[in-house]
C-alpha cells in the first residue's frame, strides 16, 4: 500500500511539476510579446524626427524680407541726406487748391515761403487717375556728387480684380525739407522705380 501511495504521489508530482513547466513558459512567451511591442513603440520616435521639418520651412519666415518680398515697399517717413534733415508729409497738398491743375500732370512742385531759414516742400504727383487704387510713396532720398538731391518714389496701380472708387483722384506725396546748418536743397531730381525720370512743373 505504501508502495502504491507513493508512486500516485509521484505522478501528481509529475503532474504538478508538468504543469508549472507550462505556466513558466506560457509567461515567458508573454514577456516576448511585450518585448515585441516595445520596439514598436520606439518606431513612432522616428516620424518625430519630420515635425522638425516644418521649424525649417518656418526659418524663412521669422525675417522680415520673406514677407516684406510680397508687399509693397516700406515707405520712408523721415529721416537725414547728407546735411539735410526731412520729413514725408503725404497731405500736404491736399488743402491748396493753387496745386490742383499741377497735381493733374505727372510731374514735383516746388514750393517755398519767403522768409528766412524756412523749410522747402517737393510734392511728386503721379497724376491724374480715373478711379481710386493708385498710390505713390518715397522709397530713397540720395545725394549726388553735384550737390543735386535724388528722390525716388513707387507709383502703384490697383490690381485687375481690385474693387476701387470711381472718385477722380491725383495721388502725390510731398517731402519737406527743413533748414540746417547748410540751409535747404537747392536741386533735385526725382525719379519712380521703374527708372522714369519726373519732369518738374516748372
Amino acid at each position: 500500500m505504501k508502495f502504491k501511495k507513493l508512486t500516485v504521489l509521484a505522478l501528481v508530482a509529475c503532474l504538478a511539476f508538468t504543469a508549472c513547466g507550462k505556466d513558466k513558459e506560457e509567461p515567458s512567451q508573454v514577456n516576448e510579446e511585450p518585448t515585441a511591442q516595445v520596439s514598436v513603440v520606439t518606431e513612432p520616435s522616428e516620424p518625430q524626427e519630420v515635425v522638425t521639418e516644418p521649424s525649417e520651412v518656418q526659418e524663412p519666415e521669422e525675417p522680415g524680407s520673406s514677407t516684406t518680398t510680397t508687399e509693397p515697399s516700406t515707405y520712408l517717413t523721415s529721416g537725414t541726406v547728407g546735411d539735410y534733415a526731412y520729413v514725408i508729409e503725404p497731405g500736404f497738398a491736399d488743402s491748396k487748391e493753387y496745386y490742383a491743375e499741377d497735381l493733374k500732370n505727372h510731374c514735383w512742385i516746388f514750393e517755398s515761403l519767403e522768409e528766412v531759414d524756412t523749410p522747402i516742400w517737393v510734392t511728386i504727383s503721379s497724376g491724374e487717375k480715373s478711379h481710386g487704387g493708385y498710390g505713390i510713396g518715397v522709397v530713397d532720398i540720395t545725394e549726388e556728387d553735384d550737390g543735386t538731391i535724388l528722390i525716388t518714389v513707387e507709383e502703384t496701380s490697383p490690381a485687375p480684380d481690385q474693387v476701387t472708387t470711381e472718385a477722380i483722384e491725383t495721388p502725390n506725396v510731398t517731402v519737406r525739407f527743413d533748414y540746417g546748418i547748410k540751409g535747404t536743397p537747392e536741386s533735385f531730381k526725382v525719379v519712380n522705380t521703374a527708372g522714369v525720370e519726373i519732369p518738374s512743373a516748372y
